[in-house]
Order: C-alpha cells, then structure tokens, then sequence
C-alpha cells in the first residue's frame, strides 16, 4: 500500500510539475538548436575504393593461397595508406594546402573481413576538400606501392566525385536534437525530485496525517476573497435590519 501512495505521490509531483519539464526540454532544444545552426562545423565525407590483387592480370587460374595472401597483404597496405610517406607525397601535390597532420586526421582507412578492397574515406569541413583529399591519396597510394612493397598490385576502383548539393555526415542533428529532449526531460524530472525531497510544506490532508500522525476528522474550505467580502455584506446588512425592527416596532 505504502509503495502505491509513494508511486502516487511521485507521478502527481511530476504532473504538477510539468511546466519544469517542459521549460527544460524546449531551453535544452533551443541550445542544441542553436549550436547545431551557428556554431557546428559540417562536416563532410567523400570515399575510394583500391582492390589488393597480387595476381597478374595475364593469369587464368587464381589459386586459394594467392587470394589468402592478398587478404593478408590488406591489413599492410591499410597501415600504409596513412603512413608518412604516403601522407607528405599528398601534402606535396596538393600544393601544401594540407598539412601532414590535418590530412592524417581527416583520411580514415577500413575493410570488409574478407575482402581485398580497401575502402579509403576522407572527412572535411568542405566537401570539395575531402574529394581532393581522397582521391590524391589513392592516386598517391597507388603509385608508390610499386616502390614501397616491389609488386604493382593496387587498382583504383572507384574515385570519389564532387557534388555542390553533398549533405554533410557530421553533426547528425536529428540525433543531436533527439539527445537534447532527452536530457532536458531528464533534467526537468531531476529538478521536480529535488524540490519534493527538500520541501516539507503541508499540501494536502495527507501530508498533515503523515507530519503529526494524527487522524483527521473534518475540513473547512478556504474562501475566494469575493465570497468574503459577500459574507461581510450580507452581515452588515443583517446588522442594519436588526437596528430597525425595533424602531419600526414602537
């Protein structure tokens, strides 16, 4: 029984409360709202993809071990993608636009388990840049492996292509702005539990039952200042006609 009237007290404290709710989630939104629109850097993501194939083309037959070690050979070639060497080549042919440790940040290398492709993406605050950015260093990456690994076993697939309409990765604002109305409604409900744990007015019948343990046997209600100042009228009026019965009796 104790549990029910707690859950009761607890859900009525948070429906009176409900403005705090609510100011908390609209000022958490607003916030988000306005970092997401003004303040945020969009970020956008352009992608390449390189195949590892250390078998000549000229070729017929592929043989399961050479398959295996070109699978080997991608964790390798993933490595060098972003190593130094391939990073101060791309530095240099874009024309020192970029800086070794800005395109280190911005070029992010992965693979599908079991696959010989080489998937190379490129994050940037300008869509144009992260293009140029991912498609000099797989030209780049390309051309030196026959330098680096002695064997000419990497082809470009696909090159990233520019497009003025590109919508950015980063932030996502729907996800953003979903985070935000969690957290406002979490920090209104916080605030609510805070102001009932600490407040120790009397509310209610309850309460008062509750503070003194005693029983309760009646209430009287308070009056609306209009029904006061009615009440005093009419006793004022009761006061008159009692002055003049007598006066109208003699």
């Amino acid at each position: 029984m104790e549990e029910l009237i707690d859950l009761k007290r607890i859900f009525g404290a948070i429906s009176r409360g409900k403005w705090y709710i609510l100011g908390a989630i609209g000022l958490c939104v607003c916030i988000m709202s306005i970092y997401l629109w003004f303040i945020a850097t969009p970020v956008y993501q352009s992608k390449t993809q390189v195949l590892v194939n250390q078998v000549d083309s000229s070729e017929t037959n592929i043989q399961a071990q050479d398959v295996q070690a070109n699978l080997q050979l991608v964790d390798t070639y993933s490595a060098i993608v972003t190593s130094p060497r391939i990073l101060k080549e791309v530095e240099k042919e874009l024309g020192n636009k970029y800086s070794q440790a800005e395109l280190g940040g911005a070029i992010q290398v992965s693979n599908n388990s079991n696959s010989q492709i080489i998937e190379i993406a490129a994050e940037y605050p300008s869509a144009k840049g992260a293009t140029e950015i991912v498609n000099k260093t797989a030209q780049v990456f390309e051309r030196q492996i026959p330098n680096i690994m002695k064997v000419d076993n990497v082809t470009i697939l696909s090159q990233a292509q520019y497009s003025k309409t590109q919508a950015p990765v980063k932030p996502h604002k729907s996800l953003m702005l979903t985070l935000s109305f969690v957290i406002g409604a979490i920090i209104g409900i916080m605030i609510i539990f805070v102001q009932t744990i600490f407040d120790r007015t009397i509310k209610s019948v309850e309460d008062l039952q509750d503070a003194l343990g005693l029983t309760v046997l009646g209430t009287v209600n308070a009056f609306e200042p209009e029904q006061m100042e009615l009440e005093k009228n009419i006793e004022k009026e009761s006061a008159r006609n009692e002055k003049k019965e007598p006066n109208g009796s003699n």
